[in-house]
């Protein structure tokens, strides 16, 4: 039976791509460089790369002003501050709160019925803030995330350090909902946790079914509002 529900932050709670777009756009103007909205899938593919290299170790939190913009305007053929670029996007990323569509609703939902917990990679009082002006904070028990636990997901750490702190709750009462397959489903399952992978991308049912037997998450969804099938 579960008991406890850990849910992710970024592109699960809150749309971190909306904001990350904003961000970016801010960055670019500020550094005296054009921005043109096809230029975020580039934004996409670095950070997604860099976060990977997070997650498996090989880079750390602290090295992101160092790498992230750098990377970004390397692919694009540009040049600027990219330390400077880093610390604006932190700024923007600091206050935006663009909800995922349903997750206010599923938070109600959940209210009173499990324990409700976060589980983000990322700077602790930005996450903070972001979930207070969208209104959200008030909905956790816990609020897990890794600047302040001391590891990344999806080191197994991660998750039993948030377990101490649930004294009486096994890994195998919780859920974990995260939209990524590495940070949350590979994660949650090494930590013995049930795993439900939120999948924002477009994709065929064919192309769904393969990447859910893969990854061997225990539930897919599409929508947010599918977790009340679930939970």
């Amino acid at each position: 039976m579960i008991r406890a529900v850990f849910m992710d932050i970024d592109n699960t709670l809150l749309d971190f791509d909306a904001a990350a777009q904003e961000g970016m756009a801010h960055c670019f103007e500020d550094a005296g460089l054009i921005y043109k909205p096809e230029m975020f899938s580039v934004f996409k593919e670095e950070n997604d790369r860099i976060w990977k290299k997070i997650e498996q170790g090989i880079l750390t939190m602290d090295d992101l002003p160092y790498v992230r913009w750098q990377a970004i305007l390397k692919k694009l053929g540009l040049e600027a501050d990219g330390v400077a670029m880093e610390m604006l996007f932190r700024k923007c990323l600091f206050y935006s709160a663009v909800p995922v569509e349903g997750a206010k609703d599923i938070l109600d939902h959940l209210q009173g019925k499990y324990i409700l917990c976060t589980a983000s990679n990322g700077p602790y009082e930005q996450q903070i803030c972001r979930l207070k002006k969208a209104d959200m904070l008030k909905d956790f028990d816990h609020c897990f995330v890794s600047e302040k636990i001391g590891v990344d997901k999806p080191d197994v750490r991660f998750f039993e350090r948030c377990l101490e702190q649930l004294p009486g709750i096994r890994a195998e009462e919780c859920m974990i909902i995260g939209d990524s397959l590495t940070a949350d489903i590979a994660g949650g399952q090494a930590a013995g946790m049930e795993t439900c992978w939120f999948c924002r991308e477009k994709m065929e049912e064919s192309e769904l079914e393969n990447v859910r037997r893969t990854h061997n998450a225990d539930h897919v969804i599409k929508r947010l509002e599918e977790l009340k099938d679930l939970l």
